[in-house]
């Protein structure tokens, strides 16, 4: 999309770009395409076209470095793929998107003094790249020091943007939510929800986000309505039917469709960790132990080093008797580095008790 827009700006085709940002996600848009459709609604052309052109050997041969450094990235092989992110600035320093990639690596790598230098040279000026910059330091904070001077921080930074776009709003949104302020997420995405012009997709997204929020709060009358109506306009979306299904069963309520739910959230993604254990433990809540059994153990293989998993795993061994690796499975989430400190409790006590 970018080297498309790319195009119709070096042709002068400008009547063009507004038919392609029509079929463009006006919320949830990848970095560069945030970015680049900021610069056209600012008419300011010149910035995206002088990224990159065609007619310059080295930018495309630094492009080709680039999908090379994703292809390494993509498999963990964070060395090798900052050896051909740096060799992509240095053909083409103009194209920041390079820069953000070997920010990610370094994220993962934990070396945030490299990633500080980095977030350093991305022009402020440049809202939606300040908006990442802003991004990732808060996520150093997060991991430095603490959940509340990150989300102090982020809150500050946002404060100063005038007119946020949507990808900023829905961004701020989700930042809100992870970090449990469920009413600060509620109110931006009803906002958001008010915004015509959205794809059926888009919409479906943004109900399925603010019934999670209110599913969180206990609100259960609005979380219900709003994931219902997610899957009014995208049915077969498993994550929404993963997420309403268990939060039916978790409270005792219309049972049978609950589990009609989490079936064809499992039929539709049978390899996804947190869709194998949700229908394990919806088996579990319905005393079936031996259909609990078998999907908890293929979650365990698909995602052995989960607290949650574990712990629902020893839960269904100890229901069938089987004690002793049921206990194994809980002091094996005592050793996990994510174990949150209440589980930790619990699970202390089970040693002790049993269920």
């Amino acid at each position: 999309i970018y080297f498309y827009l790319d195009y119709l700006i070096e042709q002068n085709k400008i009547n063009k770009i507004n038919q392609v940002l029509q079929n463009i996600n006006q919320i949830n848009k990848p970095l560069l395409i945030a970015q680049s459709v900021k610069w056209i609604e600012e008419k300011n052309y010149n910035k995206l076209n002088n990224l990159f052109s065609c007619k310059n050997e080295k930018d495309i041969v630094a492009e080709f470095f680039y999908l090379i450094a994703n292809l390494y990235s993509s498999q963990g092989l964070f060395k090798e793929s900052n050896f051909y992110i740096i060799l992509a600035k240095y053909l083409n320093s103009k194209f920041t998107l390079n820069s953000t990639l070997l920010i990610e690596n370094y994220m993962d790598t934990k070396k945030y003094k490299l990633v500080k230098n980095e977030l350093s040279k991305i022009e402020k000026d440049n809202v939606i790249y300040n908006w990442f910059r802003v991004k990732k330091n808060a996520s150093i904070i997060q991991e430095t020091k603490n959940d509340d001077s990150a989300l102090k921080f982020i809150k500050k930074e946002y404060g100063k943007i005038q007119n946020p776009s949507n990808k900023i709003l829905f961004d701020m949104a989700n930042i809100l939510r992870n970090f449990q302020d469920y009413e600060g997420a509620i109110e931006i995405y009803s906002n958001l929800i008010k915004y015509p012009n959205y794809s059926a997709e888009e919409h479906a997204d943004l109900l399925y986000k603010r019934g999670t929020s209110y599913e969180r709060k206990k609100a259960f009358l609005k979380a219900d309505k709003d994931l219902i109506e997610s899957l009014k306009i995208n049915p077969d979306e498993p994550y929404v039917l993963n997420y309403l299904g268990y939060s039916w069963l978790e409270r005792s309520y219309k049972i049978p469709d609950a589990m009609d739910m989490l079936k064809k959230a499992y039929s539709l993604r049978e390899n996804d960790p947190y869709i194998t254990d949700s229908i394990g433990w919806a088996y579990y809540l319905i005393e079936d132990f031996v259909n609990a059994k078998k999907y908890l153990e293929k979650a365990v293989k698909l995602m052995p080093y989960d607290p949650i998993v574990n712990d629902h795993y020893g839960d269904v061994l100890w229901r069938l008797n089987k004690k002793v690796q049921a206990r194994y499975f809980w002091n094996g989430v005592l050793k996990l580095e994510d174990t949150e400190e209440e589980l930790k409790k619990e699970i202390e006590k089970k040693l002790v008790f049993g269920l």
